[in-house]
Parts: structure tokens; C-alpha cells; sequence
């Protein structure tokens, strides 16, 4: 097998694993099936690339999320030098954007996991994740202001992070709704469309973190009249 050959095999196999293991889950999933899926690549092949069944599903996942974030890239194509409220807004929309794209295999391979926890994806959704969230909260914190805690900048963050799932919650509800039950509420990005509920929760967060931001100065400015040799010490 020539390099170039290697690779094309490997990519095979990670398109395959990706779409079996978002459909199946990991415990459900074959590797026979996976390679068959992949063109016929043979088992020594997966030995080969990934060494194992497991090696082979965090590939696959990283591979799913490394694809959905090209896709969508994280600022939603806002500027980094743009306002605060618009490079919110942008990381808002992307991540509803990879929320409603049918190839975005990454979040059904995680809730196939929810599902049936295997804990091999705990450490590399961990360091892909992280950064990714690190960058939203900073835009959250620099919003905020000095005068506010970190309780109140991570509460923030849980509360958009919260609104920008839920689509991808009903979706799940009504692809697995049981044979004969009455499916559940049309999504809320079927009814809207992402722009509208992006522009939607983005207005409606940066309200919320506004009024957060003014209840802190106030309590900030009372303190200071109340204590002013302590609020000398305090940052403008």
C-alpha cells in the first residue's frame, strides 16, 4: 500500500466509523460493517490506522467535530475585531448552524454515548471542546464587565449554551419516538429557520447579560459610597 493510498483508506474508514457509530452507537456497531462501508477496506486495515475497535471510535469522533467545525467555523464569520454583540451573536449562529446540519455527526455519536456511556470519549471531547468553550465564555466575560463574578459569567454561558440545544433535543425526541406514539412538537428550528432563532437568542441573552452588567455596577457604586477608602482600591 502506497501512502497516498493509506490515507484515502484511512479517511474511508473515518467517514464509515463516523456515520455507523452516529446511527448505531459504539456497543451496536461492527467493525465488519465499518469496512464494508468504507469500500471494502479489510480488516487489517483498521488494525493498521487505529489499532482497535476504541482507538477507532475517538477517531471517528474527532474526525466528526474537526469536519462540523470547517463546516461552521466557530465566529459564524464575524470579525474578530467587530463589537462584543456581534461576535456573540456569530458564535451563537455557528453553533446552531452545526447543530441543524444533517452531516454534523459529532453531537448524534455523543448522544448515542449519553445513551450507552462507554467514558472513551470523555478525554479527547475534553480537549476539543474546551478551547472552543474557553473562546465563547471569554466573549461573554469581556460583555460583562470587570465588576462581575465568575459564577455569574459561567451562569451566563450555561443559560445561551442551554437555549442553543434544545433544538437538537426535540430533534432527537422525534427521531426515536416509539412505533404508534404521537410524535412530539415540530423543532423549533423547523418552525423559525437558524437565522431568526440565533437572532432570537442572541437578543435575548445580551439583554439578560445587560441587566446582570448594571446590577453589578450598581452594587459596585453603592459599596463604594458606603466604604470609600475600600472602593479607592477597587479597578475602574
Amino acid at each position: 500500500m502506497n501512502r497516498s493510498d493509506g490515507i484515502e483508506t484511512r479517511k474511508r474508514l473515518l467517514d464509515a466509523a463516523a456515520d455507523i457509530f452516529a446511527a448505531k452507537g459504539f456497543h451496536d456497531t461492527r467493525i465488519a460493517d465499518i469496512c464494508q462501508a468504507a469500500g471494502g477496506a479489510n480488516m487489517a486495515a483498521v488494525n493498521y490506522h487505529f489499532g482497535s475497535k476504541e482507538e477507532l471510535y475517538v477517531a471517528a469522533w474527532r474526525h466528526a467535530f474537526e469536519r462540523s467545525i470547517e463546516a461552521h467555523p466557530l465566529d459564524g464569520g464575524v470579525a474578530p475585531d467587530a463589537p462584543v454583540e456581534e461576535r456573540l451573536r456569530g458564535q451563537i449562529l455557528a453553533h446552531i448552524q452545526r447543530i441543524a446540519d444533517p452531516a454534523t455527526l459529532d453531537f448524534d455519536i455523543v448522544h448515542k454515548e449519553m445513551a450507552c456511556p462507554t467514558g472513551l470519549l470523555s478525554e479527547i471531547m475534553r480537549r476539543s471542546i474546551e478551547p472552543m468553550r474557553e473562546r465563547f465564555v471569554n466573549v461573554i466575560r469581556e460583555f460583562l464587565g470587570p465588576n462581575v463574578t465568575e459564577q455569574q459569567v459561567q451562569l451566563c454561558e450555561m443559560s445561551i449554551h442551554s437555549q442553543c440545544m434544545s433544538p437538537l433535543l426535540h430533534h432527537h425526541r422525534r427521531q426515536n419516538v416509539p412505533a404508534g406514539a404521537p410524535p412530539p412538537p415540530v423543532p423549533a428550528l423547523a418552525q423559525i429557520g437558524i437565522e431568526a432563532l440565533a437572532d432570537h437568542i442572541a437578543r435575548f441573552s445580551l439583554a439578560g447579560i445587560r441587566a446582570i452588567r448594571q446590577q453589578s455596577r450598581r452594587i459596585r457604586t453603592e459599596k463604594a459610597k458606603a466604604y470609600p477608602k475600600a472602593a479607592s482600591r477597587f479597578p475602574k
